[in-house]
């Protein structure tokens, strides 16, 4: 499989269970990785239309973001595989969130899902 990858898409949202975090907006981090049959079409005939636009994709899902305002990662992510998959149609996508600043002492917490189409 070939893979098409966002990496470090940074989100300052409200996202997050606790109180202060439905209140104060957070750094997310947003991996993506998005897996193709092949991308070898995409790269012979420079046609985006066979694999997935980065900046496209980087948009709406900041956007999804910033409106939906999840309580659960695990929620947020298995929404985000949704969309994904949904609109860019590949074979399986990966989505890794990661909290910058929920656990002192960390470099990140989050969570990774993966779904196939």
């Amino acid at each position: 499989m070939d893979k098409v990858f966002v990496n470090g898409l940074k989100v300052n949202c409200i996202v997050g269970i606790n109180p202060e975090e439905r209140v104060s907006a957070q750094d997310l981090l947003i991996d993506l990785i998005l897996q193709y049959p092949s991308l070898i079409e995409a790269g012979s005939s420079g046609d985006l239309a066979h694999s997935a636009d980065y900046a496209v994709l980087s948009a709406q899902v900041k956007e999804f973001v910033l409106h939906r305002q999840a309580e659960l990662l695990e929620t947020l992510g298995s929404e985000l595989c949704d969309l994904i998959l949904k609109e860019f149609h590949p074979a399986a996508v990966t989505v890794r969130l990661t909290k910058t600043q929920a656990v002192p002492d960390t470099l990140g917490t989050g969570i990774e899902i993966s779904k196939k189409a």
